[in-house]
């Protein structure tokens, strides 16, 4: 078993730590927040995901895991996962600021030879920036993407799809790999640049793909077609599958939006034009104004003085996450034209 480090205890940082303890790993999850740190001392999970209580207080008990907010005891570490935030820049790229600084003030804590994971969703080539900002030529860059989706992310990590890691060093990669204990799960072992890319490119075909749901949804409605069979149907051939075929008020959350418009940047900057990127984001806004049409369709053409009730506030069920969230994005609507609205999460 690996001694291993995460920097980072948000939602990807605290599954990983957590996650890798219970496969029997000794873990040290590392946070800034020293409120945050002392809660999860006390076996309180930070974010909302079943099961997390649990598990932390399994393994706190077991010695397998532990909480800091000192950085220097990350130093007898042999790998340490960065799952720092990477938010939307104000130009719709990522903001890699807060990784540079992690990967610069890990720079006289990591012993000869440590391994370091980048996990946070970052573009394309950023390990290359990466590296520059750690400065230690004895320390090997392996990029290993998140797939976690929130709601179920404990189970996604035990049972994951695939498990994707980059690096020029391809043992280092591989050793990443070995970590999760997946034997008989799919494993791409890759460059940096092409697990980075996996990453956004995945997020984005999952965009689109929903993006064209909703949009068959809206014409099934205008033409008087059943929706549910048309996406039936669809999802029958092999070749589309019937996962991510359910139409909804538009698509949000902490990944898609993001992803989609850092991914549209790294593209246009190697003067690449994906105009799907664009579509897709463009289709999402309208499905939210749809839904808001439709309400005021119902209640006699105009909202002004109406009581709405919306249930759901989260982006989606078994969630406490409000980014980016389609319900949040119809109650403005619905607000701004002029109506009343109460809101119900059961978290």
């Amino acid at each position: 078993m690996a001694n291993i480090g995460v920097m980072g205890t948000g939602y990807v940082g605290l599954t990983t730590a957590v996650c890798f303890s219970d496969l029997g790993h000794k873990v040290v999850g590392f946070d800034i927040d020293t409120k945050k740190v002392t809660t999860l001392k006390s076996g309180i999970s930070t974010i909302h995901e079943e099961g997390m209580s649990e598990l932390i207080v399994k393994n706190l008990n077991n010695k397998n895991l532990e909480f800091t907010d000192s950085i220097t005891d990350l130093s007898g570490c042999d790998f340490v996962f960065l799952c720092v935030p990477t938010p939307q820049d104000s130009d719709g790229s990522a903001d890699l600021s807060y990784v540079m600084k992690a990967a610069n003030d890990l720079n006289g804590v990591l012993k000869k030879n440590t391994i370091l994971v980048t996990k946070s969703t970052v573009p394309v080539n950023a390990w290359k920036d990466i590296a520059k900002a750690l400065n230690r030529e004895d320390v090997t860059i392996v990029s290993n993407p998140e797939f976690l989706r929130e709601g179920t992310a404990i189970k996604d990590f035990f049972n994951p799809d695939r498990i994707v890691v980059g690096s020029n060093n391809l043992g280092k990669a591989q050793e990443v790999a070995n970590l999760y204990n997946q034997k008989e799960v799919a494993t791409i072992v890759t460059d940096n640049s092409s697990a980075e890319l996996i990453k956004y490119a995945s997020n984005s075909f999952l965009a689109i793909k929903l993006t064209f749901v909703n949009e068959i949804a809206a014409l099934c409605e205008s033409v008087g077609a059943n929706a549910d069979d048309v996406l039936l149907g669809m999802g029958k051939d092999s070749r589309i599958g019937s996962k991510y075929l359910q139409p909804g008020p538009g698509w949000g959350g902490s990944c898609f939006p993001k992803d989609v418009r850092a991914l549209r940047v790294t593209a246009e900057n190697n003067s690449i034009n994906m105009s799907l990127l664009s579509a897709a984001l463009d289709s999402n806004e309208k499905t939210f104004r749809r839904i808001a049409d439709k309400v005021e369709s119902e209640l006699g053409n105009s909202l002004i003085g109406k009581n709405i009730c919306v249930w759901g506030l989260a982006f989606k069920a078994g969630t406490d996450d409000l980014r980016d969230s389609p319900s949040v994005a119809v109650i403005e609507r619905l607000i701004g034209r002029g109506a009343s609205v109460v809101a119900f999460d059961p978290v």
